[in-house]
């Protein structure tokens, strides 16, 4: 049985790779295409609750190195966005950096103030190990890519392991808006990601820890003043499949607001979920999930349902719609 979506998703963030942000597609062997997923809105038939129909979807595809080309949200059948990606690197980067020429900036307020452009950049970075990110708006309404400018262009210059060390994300004014810090340990395992805004200000902070003893991975989540926001510690078995997954969240004074424990089974997909208040020692509800998989071994559906613990009994709840996701993934 394959590694589950989420325990993947994971995983590439915890791997040195490349790629450690968003433009890294999910890890599914053997390698996928496209994967489109659809969360459902389920309809009650009776006792019964039927899939019903999609009530928000994203579709992405990758290429054979396992980045996006392409992504899209949809609300229902609405578009909401939609993402195209072109990746240079080395040379063409730095052709692409040479020719680069900052557009006139505009008048300053009391909000904008002078910030870095791509010019100072390239001018700093040419002669660096560089790629180039571009983003552009792939909506059917913005018309051909080649008379379209990128809405965004995300610089990523590589350490001496040939790991990314920094990412430097613009606006379509070739504006700096995010800096983006990877760290690493000895072995090359990636540690932390730190994003700070274009005047060095801490946005967000992620930290990853692997703990030999209990065979686990902790992913920690700070929020802008480096407190603690969200906790996932991964407990694996000796084969390397998912056990437990444990989920906190934390308020603004670092104090427990949820905790989910979620047991899987013995391919690491989850079979029940207890959900906690705070630090309370009993859960509040509990989850069951059941799964429907393809030829290659991927689940295509995935049914989350509630059931209610009253007095230490548990009782399905009838009157709760389960949560349904499904996924039609299209193989290399």
């Amino acid at each position: 049985m394959k590694i589950p979506l989420f325990l993947a998703l994971a995983f590439s963030l915890l791997a040195p790779a490349a790629a450690q942000t968003g433009l890294k597609c999910p890890e599914f062997s053997p390698r996928v295409r496209s994967l489109r997923t659809s969360r459902m809105q389920p309809l009650r038939r009776g006792k019964v609750w039927l899939e019903g129909s999609p009530k928000s979807v994203n579709t992405v595809s990758c290429d054979l190195y396992g980045m996006k080309t392409e992504e899209a949200e949809y609300d229902g059948k609405n578009l909401v966005l939609k993402n195209s990606y072109v990746y240079r690197e080395k040379d063409e980067a730095r052709g692409l950096c040479e020719k680069v020429k900052s557009e006139e900036k505009p008048d300053n307020t009391f909000t904008e103030e002078d910030r870095p452009t791509l010019d100072d950049l390239c001018r700093k970075h040419l002669k660096k190990d560089f790629g180039v990110v571009q983003v552009y708006d792939a909506s059917p309404s913005q018309g051909g890519e080649s008379a379209r400018k990128p809405v965004r262009q995300i610089f990523r210059l590589y350490g001496k392991n040939g790991f990314t060390a920094e990412e430097r994300a613009f606006d379509p004014l070739l504006k700096l808006e995010t800096v983006t810090l990877f760290a690493y340990d000895k072995s090359n395992n990636l540690t932390e990601v730190t994003e700070n805004d274009y005047d060095g200000r801490q946005l967000k902070r992620e930290t990853y820890a692997w703990n030999k003893p209990t065979n686990s991975r902790t992913h920690s989540v700070y929020g802008e003043t480096n407190e603690l926001r969200k906790k996932t510690v991964f407990e694996l078995r000796e084969d390397g499949t998912l056990r437990r997954e444990v989920r906190s969240v934390y308020d603004s004074g670092e104090l427990p607001v949820t905790r989910s424990e979620i047991y899987c089974g013995a391919g690491g997909l989850p079979e029940k979920e207890l959900v906690f208040d705070a630090d309370a020692a009993d859960p509040k509800y509990e989850y069951t999930y059941g799964h429907k998989f393809d030829a290659r071994g991927n689940w295509t559906e995935e049914r989350r349902s509630r059931v209610i613990v009253y007095n230490g009994k548990r009782m399905r709840d009838n009157q709760y719609a389960p949560e349904i996701t499904k996924r039609e993934l299209q193989y290399y």
